[in-house]
């Protein structure tokens, strides 16, 4: 048989068209999920019907019920069909996502006795992050935030009419006002200062002695990302940036594992400067030090391995992998 080859890549030309057939297949796929996400959190009608072929996570009292994996310490979120709950009480239930046609939701139910058998537990949101994959915990995160929005919001801020929930859970209304609510959530800079091969971590006065993070803060209404990260690192540093010096990186969903705290989207930027200015501390910060990439590097190593920081008695401790912190970091040092 004949093979091409493309004079650039090198690759049987055959090999290519296969590659690109299954890119298509796979965004045409992801984008008809996509639109159909969309059309079901506008048609109440048909919300409720695909409720009948999806699937849906379920929670009791904020914790999520898992499947520990056989000989594994890791755990895989459990689903089921809204046919097994119709024996719980449902107390809310929202929409998540739709993955291959199907459509995914998040319930609390009173009562998940029924549920605990053939190694599936209940687990607390934050020693979830450990136990379950990334797109787990983003499924996760998100039900957990959206159901604490239902039960935070019951009635119309404005005049105190009981709300009406779209069948899909993620928008409600209030008849009286002709108001519609969409739920929210707090942007936050999270940015890492470098100067050359060194970095600049805080440590937060509730972390323990060798635990250090990125700087954070919330952005202020009115106030761009870039703005946001200069005015933070001056206020916890007292550290000059120049703001055509700070470049995004990445963003990160996180929040909500504690009752009283909103959830928050982590804006993770870079911001360089020319010279290693000596920290002094804000309030918040209890000690801030410049780190060598090397002290990273090690440090990020040990990170990836839950308990080893512990118990060890010394050296930097950062975030554990699904921090953005630790994926700002752990960026940085692959870059020359």
């Amino acid at each position: 048989m004949l093979i091409l080859y493309h004079w650039r890549l090198q690759l049987p030309l055959r090999y290519q068209v296969q590659k690109l057939q299954q890119i298509t297949r796979t965004l045409t796929s992801s984008h008809l999920d996509f639109r159909t996400l969309e059309n079901l959190k506008n048609d109440p009608a048909l919300c409720k019907d695909m409720m009948k072929s999806g699937k849906s996570i379920i929670l009791q009292d904020r914790k999520y019920l898992v499947q520990q994996e056989p000989g594994s310490k890791s755990c895989s979120l459990h689903t089921t069909t809204f046919e097994n709950l119709k024996n719980s009480t449902i107390q809310h239930s929202v929409l998540l996502t739709v993955i291959n046609n199907c459509a995914i939701f998040a319930t609390s139910v009173e009562d998940v006795t029924m549920f605990t058998k053939n190694g599936k537990q209940l687990i607390e949101p934050r020693p979830a992050l450990f136990l379950l994959s990334e797109e787990d915990q983003g499924l996760a995160t998100m039900g957990l935030n959206l159901l604490q929005w239902q039960m935070d919001n019951k009635y119309c801020g404005k005049c105190q009419t009981e709300l009406m929930y779209h069948n899909s859970g993620r928008s409600c209304r209030c008849e009286n006002c002709k108001v519609t609510y969409f739920p929210r959530y707090n942007p936050v800079v999270i940015m890492l200062v470098v100067c050359g091969d060194f970095c600049l971590l805080g440590r937060n006065k509730q972390f323990p002695s060798r635990m250090f993070s990125a700087l954070a803060g919330f952005i202020d209404v009115g106030e761009k990302i870039e703005q946001a990260v200069v005015r933070e690192v001056s206020e916890e540093v007292s550290v000059e940036v120049d703001i055509s010096q700070v470049r995004y990186v990445s963003s990160d969903f996180w929040g909500g594992f504690r009752r009283n705290y909103s959830p928050e989207l982590m804006i993770g930027c870079v911001a360089t400067v020319d010279t290693m200015q000596e920290p002094c501390c804000s309030e918040e910060i209890a000690e801030a030090r410049w780190f060598h990439k090397d002290e990273i590097r090690e440090a990020l190593e040990k990170s990836k391995i839950p308990g080893l920081q512990k118990l060890q008695n010394d050296g930097l401790l950062l975030p554990p992998p699904f921090a953005t912190a630790h994926k700002l970091a752990a960026l940085w040092c692959k870059e020359s």
